[in-house]
């Protein structure tokens, strides 16, 4: 009976100092989250273009994207500038559609958006702790295209897959893989590039093939560069380059 007695009250005292230890363990995730000092800035979109608000530098963290015409003004709350006096950076992604002539025959339902980036617009700000500023953003003057597509037309009579090296590749804007008959994928090529397309230069792309049942039809070797959506036609038996679409920002 004295050790049935013991037993429970290692227990009691076990589990009290585990809840005490998750009392304060949350407590001191709450005075973590209270630690960090927060401004409020009000991004105001100025330009004729969608953009997308990015902190520090072109591949950093999405801060806010916001429209041309209703949506284009947007208050957030940003963590406060560091202690060495430079400031916060902001650059901004200018957006734009690709053709509506090319998206109403593709398999996506929603916009499929080019980049464009004016290296003069990133801006800098100081950002306090408890106050509120303003940052327009300005219409581009020097705005370079950092965008290049691939669209495959399907005329054959079967669901098609575009493969890239063995790997399937999804379609841009809503992700699916198959190429329905009689419609066109289009799919971005920048993140298939090895290091990127250089700006203002080209990239070689080897490796494309289209799956269709059991066929698999190779893709010739094209080159590629930004500002551009480059048209191919897959007929279930060849795929033939056809034309290349200008980006015209």
């Amino acid at each position: 009976m004295k050790n049935i007695f013991k037993a429970g009250l290692l227990v009691l005292i076990f589990a009290s100092l585990f809840t005490a230890c998750q009392n304060n363990l949350g407590r001191e995730n709450v005075n973590e989250t209270n630690m960090i000092q927060m401004g409020r800035v009000t991004f105001f979109n100025e330009s004729s273009y969608r953009v997308r608000i990015r902190r520090d530098v072109f591949s950093g963290p999405i801060v806010v994207e916001l429209g041309s015409g209703v949506d284009r003004s947007q208050t957030v709350d940003i963590r406060i500038s560091g202690t060495h006096g430079l400031g916060t950076t902001f650059s901004v992604e200018y957006l734009l559609s690709i053709p509506d002539s090319l998206l109403l025959d593709s398999d996506n339902s929603t916009d499929i958006f080019a980049i464009g980036h004016d290296f003069n617009v990133q801006i800098n700000r100081v950002i306090e702790e408890g106050r509120h500023i303003t940052i327009q953003i300005p219409q581009p003057q020097n705005l370079v295209s950092r965008s290049a597509f691939m669209a495959v037309k399907s005329t054959h009579n079967l669901p098609s897959t575009l493969f890239y090296f063995g790997q399937s590749i999804p379609q841009a804007g809503n992700g699916v893989l198959p190429i329905t008959s009689g419609r066109t994928g289009i799919f971005t090529l920048n993140n298939l590039a090895v290091g990127g397309i250089p700006i203002g230069g080209k990239f070689e792309f080897r490796g494309f093939s289209i799956r269709s049942g059991l066929n698999v039809t190779p893709v010739p070797a094209f080159t590629a560069g930004n500002g551009y959506i480059y048209e191919f036609i897959f007929d279930g038996t060849s795929v033939v380059f056809s034309r290349q679409w200008p980006l015209i920002f």
